[in-house]
C-alpha cells in the first residue's frame, strides 16, 4: 500500500469518527500499518470495531467483535434488521472516491444499521434520559 493510500485511509477514518463520535461509545481509532494492509481499531466496553484496507483493490472492510464473536459484513447481513437496513441504505458514490464511500458507509452501519440489535447495544452512548432510568 502506498503511503498516500495509508494517509488517505487514516484521514477518512478519523474524519468519519469525528462526525459520529457523539453517537458511538467507541474510543478514538488506533492505526496499524502492516505491509500492504492498514487497519483502524475502535474499542468499546463490549467489543471493538476494526476497519481494514488492503489488497487486492484497497477496499475498506469492517469487522465487529462483540463479546467473543467476530462479525464480518457477511455475518452481519445474516441479521434480518441489518440486511433490511443495508438494502434500504445502499452506498452512494456520487462522484466520491470509493474508499471514502466505503468508510462513510461503514460508520453509517455502526450508527444506524446495528442500532436495536441486542448484540451491539454497547456501541451506543446512552442519552441523559436513559441514564436516569
Amino acid at each position: 500500500m502506498s503511503q498516500e493510500t495509508q494517509r488517505e485511509f487514516t484521514r477518512l477514518v478519523g474524519k468519519s469518527y469525528q462526525q459520529h463520535q457523539s453517537k458511538l461509545a467507541l474510543a478514538e481509532p488506533s492505526f496499524r500499518y502492516d505491509g500492504f494492509i492498514s487497519s483502524a481499531t475502535l474499542s468499546g466496553s463490549g467489543g471493538s470495531v476494526e476497519i481494514l484496507c488492503g489488497p487486492p483493490e484497497y477496499h475498506a472492510e469492517i469487522f465487529v467483535t462483540s463479546g467473543s464473536e467476530r462479525w464480518s459484513l457477511a455475518d452481519l447481513m445474516g441479521i434480518e434488521a441489518v440486511r433490511s437496513w443495508m438494502l434500504k441504505n445502499r452506498a452512494n458514490i456520487d462522484g466520491r472516491a470509493l474508499l471514502e464511500v466505503e468508510i462513510d458507509h461503514a460508520f453509517r452501519l455502526l450508527v444506524e444499521g446495528l442500532k436495536g440489535v441486542a448484540d451491539f447495544e454497547w456501541l451506543y452512548r446512552s442519552s441523559p434520559s436513559q441514564r436516569s432510568q
